[in-house]
């Protein structure tokens, strides 16, 4: 078996972290694994992990360590895991490595380490200072004057970073500020997560998570802001992903694909979830001490994960934004629909972003009122063609295909098209 486009998400110290931000999804975690108030890691689990993905012959192998923070594994660790990564590899392969962080732990000897091993960094920032102290420690200190520190040391060791920021309740009306924190801090490159958790009692979203037309209101104005500013050397992950789809490139961001098929979370033991938005007993699809991690993605469990994640509520079939939507983010739609007539969570909101995006874009690439922008624009789009003619006629065809497929496959709970009265699962799904 071979899975070319497979990306491994690590959590080295699972849900372990040094500080305790409310809103933080994943500290949930310790719930399924309630006997390790510390978990890590070791180096053998890790060899297995390289061993197995590297089998499954990636087209770029990319380790993403993840947490809680999993710099708490210590520098050594890390040292050890590259020795890993350079005995399993094969000849002609460039092993590629991302380490999330709060950055409280990082230092000159983390960031030199960081620089000479050419990993990525991505710097968990809450936004400007006025809304950085939900992220406070268990000492009580707030982590603005950290993050600036951190920053400090990845430019004086010329560590390659971007900026992850948490949009909440505390900042999610605050898209030109952040921004502007971004031009002031001559930070080029970020990243926005959006908080939508479900609260406790499984009824709403907890009271740091964003609404649908929050979301909305904050990714147009933010590109309203990017615009303005007129400068394209200021990377923002969900705008760089919007030019992708209006030129007719494919996307970089799982949320704006069409399946869940090529991403796993391993934890720090070994067990294998889909994303680690779905590290929950009811995910665990299996442990790769255990099994080989080619026949778990194989398995019935993780061809149910995957073939549930395809399907699109009613609202989906016939709407123009599909193509570039897909749904949204399974976890969105899995955590957040009532029932298959209803519209996914981010439904009105992406409808809205698009079709604000793409006219602007359409405009700036046909009038010179942003000079930058407008030359960036045109480049792409002189570039594009090249990469349409060499990318594979098949591979366009399946996809294609794939999309249409998902417009007319009924949802589980949809009536069945064979004219039975029952529900698609109850019917012609169980016989297929």
């Amino acid at each position: 078996m071979q899975k070319p486009d497979l990306g491994i998400i690590i959590k080295p110290a699972s849900h372990d972290c040094n500080l305790s931000c409310e809103y933080c999804y994943y500290s949930k975690v310790n719930k399924v694994y309630p006997q390790n108030k510390h978990p890590r890691m070791s180096p053998e689990v890790f060899d297995a992990v390289c061993h197995q993905y590297r089998t499954l012959k990636p087209q770029h192998i990319n380790i993403i360590w993840e947490g809680g923070e999993p710099t708490l594994m210590g520098l050594d660790f890390f040292k050890k895991a590259l020795d890993i990564e350079t005995k399993n590899a094969r000849p002609g392969d460039c092993w590629g490595n991302t380490l999330h962080t709060n950055g409280k732990l990082l230092d000159d000897k983390w960031c030199q380490f960081l620089s000479q091993n050419h990993f990525l960094v991505g710097l968990g920032v809450n936004g400007p200072p006025a809304v950085n102290s939900p992220g406070s420690s268990p000492e009580g200190t707030t982590t603005s004057e950290d993050i600036f520190h951190s920053i400090s040391l990845l430019k004086k060791y010329k560590c390659e970073y971007n900026i992850v920021m948490i949009v909440t309740q505390a900042n999610g009306d605050k898209p030109e500020e952040t921004f502007n924190f971004l031009l002031e801090n001559d930070l080029h490159f970020s990243h926005f997560n959006f908080c939508t958790e479900e609260n406790e009692e499984g009824n709403g979203l907890t009271d740091h998570s964003i609404t649908s037309e929050q979301y909305a209101e904050f990714q147009i104005k933010l590109f309203d802001a990017w615009v303005q500013n007129d400068d394209p050397s200021f990377y923002v992950r969900h705008i760089d992903n919007w030019l992708h789809l209006f030129f007719g490139l494919r996307p970089e961001m799982c949320e704006y694909q069409s399946d869940c098929s090529n991403l796993v979370t391993i934890e720090w033991n070994g067990d294998v979830y889909p994303c680690d938005f779905f590290v929950q007993k009811r995910y665990l699809m299996g442990n790769i001490l255990d099994e080989p991690l080619e026949s778990i993605l194989q398995s019935t469990a993780w061809k149910e994960f995957t073939s549930q994640a395809e399907e699109l509520p009613t609202p989906c079939h016939d709407c123009k934004w599909l193509e570039k939507c897909h749904g949204g983010c399974y976890r969105r739609r899995k955590k957040r629909l009532n029932a298959q007539q209803d519209n996914p969570f981010f439904c009105e909101a992406n409808k809205n972003i698009f079709s604000h995006v793409f006219a602007k874009l359409d405009d700036l690439k046909k009038k010179p009122i942003r000079p930058n922008l407008y030359k960036f624009l045109n480049d792409i789009e002189r570039h594009r063609l090249p990469h349409l003619q060499n990318e594979a006629p098949e591979k366009k065809q399946v996809e294609k295909q794939q999309t249409e497929n998902r417009r007319k496959k009924p949802g589980r709970n949809s009536p069945c098209p064979c004219g039975s009265g029952k529900k698609y699962k109850q019917c012609c799904l169980r016989k297929s």
